[in-house]
């Protein structure tokens, strides 16, 4: 009985030690094979960028990225690129750094830049696709250089320069007429206010001596004939609608037609109004013919006419293209949307330029006017209002952002060159040798043109 516990207690005991030792054994058995040890570690998220802040104008070619250094991130990569998809980049580094200065230097142009993050394990992050950010170099002295500034009597909002004379649409003050002949002295000649309740949007003066007059479109539906030749002479025609934005002129076998465009008011339509005329010598209520009204179904803001069509710069109804080949009955009203609001065009050979206000400026073929195509938008930054081309490049008036120059020797690449910052730029005029600008409250500003040398 004794014996019989005893070889109890001793299976007791052992068995213990038998399921130890042969787990060892089991746990040697799978030491030849190689071992993983997995790390876990965060993917750096993406990146936050500082500077530059996006649309900015920089004049520096050598400038310093710098954005927020990122959690779990030990690398840094910077691409620099003319093309929002980067597909060539004039930068492409990486660094430690949470800022990075170029070495080479940067052309004048508009730019993409983005950043990510790479952490310890080599693994990067994603792009800071949600904040890639653009901005714009320029030497603007190698374009542009400010020549003289001459306050007006209202606020000006657009201008035609005709000879040594510059004709102002100064919004309350009506019409101001400036001696530029020279450039860095600029005086003001004339001011011809009729104290009526209006505000002048835009002047057009016939370029030929046979109709010496200044045509003034205002907001209080008139439009002012002004005998240039004797300032004191002043014909107010009322065309019985309100919001004048623009008028110009067109010349077909020796007749002057005026065309306007206006946005809606009230219960008057948006469109453009051709009107006949009729100098014998001195233009009377009889010698002002209405051709033809056209509604158009948003505010029309600016008219360029080219050959036989008239190009509308018609808010957010985009571009509209009217054939007025008979100008008595024109026809074809063709509307090609664009973002924004199209406030200004300018139209030479087969392109419609157009200043469309938040969207910037569009590049538009119109070799077929029935078919337009954009061919290059370009992110000017401000609020564009206005546009004229003189030679390769587009000059545009950009509210808060100033003077704002479009390189279009090839439409299809047009981009930016150069900026001069102004308090808010309204209407602007260019040639080959200047270019002048209406600002609200600088006045007349006059630039020397350099784009050509």
């Amino acid at each position: 009985m004794i014996a019989s516990l005893k070889a109890v207690k001793t299976e007791f005991i052992y068995a213990p030690m038998l399921i130890l030792a042969l787990g060892i054994l089991i746990l040697m058995a799978g030491c030849g094979d190689e071992k993983v040890i997995v790390r876990y570690r965060d993917i750096p998220a993406p990146i936050d960028l500082s500077y530059p802040p996006a649309d900015t104008f920089l004049t520096i070619s050598n400038p310093t990225f710098s954005w927020h250094p990122g959690e779990s991130a030990v690398l840094y990569q910077l691409q620099v690129s003319s093309s929002p998809t980067f597909i060539s980049k004039s930068i492409d580094v990486t660094t430690q750094d949470s800022s990075y200065t170029t070495i080479s230097n940067l052309i004048n142009g508009s730019y993409f830049w983005r950043v990510r993050g790479q952490n310890i394990d080599g693994v990067r992050g994603d792009w800071s696709d949600a904040d890639i950010r653009t901005f714009f170099k320029s030497d603007y002295v190698n374009y542009i250089g400010l020549v003289s500034t001459t306050r007006t009597i209202g606020i000006p909002q657009d201008l035609f320069i005709r000879g040594d004379t510059a004709y102002i649409a100064d919004g309350q003050a009506d019409l101001t007429i400036i001696d530029i002949s020279d450039k860095a002295a600029p005086f003001i000649l004339k001011n011809i206010d009729t104290i009526d309740d209006d505000f002048a949007k835009s002047v057009y003066i016939a370029p030929t001596d046979t109709f010496p007059y200044a045509f003034v479109a205002d907001m209080d539906g008139k439009v002012q004939m002004i005998n240039t030749a004797d300032t004191t002479m002043l014909f107010n025609s009322s065309i019985g609608t309100q919001n004048l934005e623009e008028v110009t002129g067109y010349y077909i076998q020796d007749t002057l037609y005026i065309f306007t465009v206006r946005s809606r008011s009230g219960f008057n339509l948006a469109g453009m109004t051709i009107y006949q005329i009729v100098y014998d010598p001195l233009p009377r209520s009889g010698d002002f013919y209405i051709v033809n009204p056209i509604d158009t179904p948003a505010d029309a803001n600016g008219v360029d006419i080219q050959g036989n069509y008239a190009f509308i710069a018609c808010s957010i109804s985009g571009l509209a293209i009217v054939d007025i080949s008979d100008i008595y009955n024109p026809f074809g009203l063709t509307f090609f949307e664009l973002d924004g609001s199209s406030l200004a065009v300018d139209v030479e050979g087969d392109y419609a330029y157009i200043a469309a206000d938040r969207a910037g400026f569009y590049a538009i073929n119109v070799s077929d006017p029935s078919n337009p195509v954009i061919s290059a938008q370009v992110n000017t930054s401000g609020r564009s209002k206005d546009i004229h081309v003189a030679g390769n490049f587009a000059f545009i008036a950009d509210g808060s952002s100033g003077l704002k120059v479009i390189d279009i020797s090839v439409p299809d690449s047009a981009h930016f060159v150069a900026a001069y910052t102004t308090p808010y730029a309204y209407g602007v005029w260019a040639d080959e040798n200047y270019i002048y600008l209406c600002d609200r409250d600088e006045g007349l500003m006059i630039f020397e043109n350099r784009t050509s040398r």
